[in-house]
């Protein structure tokens, strides 16, 4: 590449992110409605959760199975449309915040929250439109891919414990109050037991989910049916349907947590 190139390629650069920087406050602003949003499904996620545990649930439990009880009120597909609507603004949010985030890891937090917004904007329209699927089956049809790929059994483990240990890092930072570093002034006491309640918890599902997708590499691939697969697992250990009840609860706090505190958020 030559040095003219080079220099308009920097000064688009340069461009670009003066232009994000400029912008970011009024994303912000648009995009803590995808907060909100999320807080919802999470409300939702939390009650099929508690179906699980008192044996009543006949959807998945997870965010396809919450968007499913949307669509299915009236008015259901015109609250998914503004579901979708907010994931999006949430997704612009975090797609500057990657380009111009203070810390790698603000950078990386937000390019995940990027691609979970994207695929819950996505999922929220094709329920609108009546196309909507499983999350769980589409899960464990990727598994079932990377199984039969050459080393897949390897991966499968290797991608379980990853899941295990971001599930103990959420879990530690929720003990921390880490989460109070995402919202602008102080927060109540009420809500930084929501804060912790709901990161240990989601910790939990993801502890859970890990484990079973290492478990999956034998074989059993409906195992790794994400969220609905750990919280049947929970709900079939001894005392299950208590500590299935608590984690239930506990998510329904992350899902509270985010609700009040999207108008005054620093980081999503």
């Amino acid at each position: 590449m030559s040095g003219s190139a080079q220099s308009q390629v920097k000064e688009h650069a340069r461009r670009g992110e003066a232009f994000a920087q400029q912008h970011e406050h009024g994303l912000k602003t648009l995009g803590r409605a995808g907060v909100a949003a999320e807080g919802l499904v999470y409300l939702l996620i939390a009650w099929l959760a508690a179906q699980v545990a008192l044996g009543g649930s006949s959807g998945s439990a997870d965010s396809s199975g919450a968007l499913g009880q949307i669509a299915s009120k009236p008015f259901g597909k015109v609250l998914l449309v503004v579901l979708a609507v907010g994931f999006v603004l949430l997704l612009l949010w975090q797609a500057v915040v990657v380009g111009t985030g203070e810390k790698t890891s603000h950078r990386v937090s937000a390019a995940v929250k990027a691609v979970a917004a994207a695929a819950l904007a996505v999922s929220c329209l094709r329920f609108a439109t009546g196309g909507g699927s499983s999350s769980g089956n589409q899960q464990q049809t990727l598994t079932q891919r990377v199984l039969e790929a050459p080393g897949g059994p390897v991966l499968l483990v290797v991608a379980g414990l990853a899941v295990v240990a971001v599930g103990v890092v959420t879990a530690v930072k929720g003990i921390k109050h880490d989460f109070e570093d995402k919202v602008e002034g102080s927060l109540s006491p009420g809500l930084r037991r929501l804060g912790v309640a709901g990161a240990v918890a989601r910790g939990v599902a993801f502890a859970v989910i890990g484990v079973l997708v290492a478990i999956s590499s034998t074989g059993d691939t409906g195992k790794s049916r994400g969220l609905d697969a750990a919280f049947h697992e929970i709900a079939a250990q001894p005392f299950g349907t208590v500590l299935l009840l608590l984690v239930a609860l506990g998510v329904a706090a992350y899902g509270l947590f985010q609700l009040l505190t999207a108008p005054r958020r620093r980081r999503a």
